[in-house]
């Protein structure tokens, strides 16, 4: 018989204590306990539906979109000026440069000429910022030349920034900072 199935095997203690614990702190509305009572006092137990139900919502197959991809037009209605969250095209221009592929591209490239270590502490790894030997603002000619770059650790391109500004900034200021400890 089907039902038998589903029929509650007595739990050890120690599983008792289990779900105890697993269910601490939570909550149930006076309904949600009158309905458990009268479930238990007529046997009424979960059928194999319920439990299919329940395992698709914990795997994530219960998201009505789960596993299904947006049409082109749906796409084109979330991207740009159709986006609800559009506000006019105002990302600043350093925002924009300093996400492209060139910038990436010469990021990268001065991490591994200086072997991904920082030069003025010559820590190898952990956070790494690449720093613009001439000014990024007053030289748009070498923003993305690779000797226009060196390698410094966060706390090094802090210490630099706080000694010298962000503004106006020479390679001499650079010599005299990796030089001093």
């Amino acid at each position: 018989m089907p039902s038998e199935i589903y029929k509650r095997k007595p739990c050890s203690t120690s599983t008792k204590l289990k779900i105890s614990l697993a269910n601490f702190g939570y909550v149930r509305t006076d309904s949600m306990k009158q309905n458990i009572k009268e479930g238990r006092k007529n046997g009424k137990i979960p059928d194999k539906k319920h439990y299919k139900k329940q395992s698709k919502i914990f795997s994530g197959k219960g998201n009505p979109f789960f596993g299904k991809k947006h049409t082109e037009e749906t796409l084109k209605k979330l991207r740009g000026e159709n986006c609800h969250l559009w506000k006019g095209g105002v990302t600043p221009v350093n925002k924009k440069i300093r996400m492209s592929l060139e910038y990436s591209n010469w990021r990268t490239a001065v991490f591994n000429r200086d072997n991904f270590t920082c030069q003025k502490y010559k820590t190898r790894g952990g956070e790494l910022h690449p720093h613009h030997i001439k000014n990024f603002s007053d030289n748009p000619q070498l923003r993305f030349k690779e000797e226009n770059g060196i390698t410094l650790s966060k706390k090094a391109h802090r210490e630099f920034h706080k000694k010298y500004g962000r503004i106006n900034n020479t390679t001499e200021q650079l010599r005299e900072f990796l030089t001093f400890k």
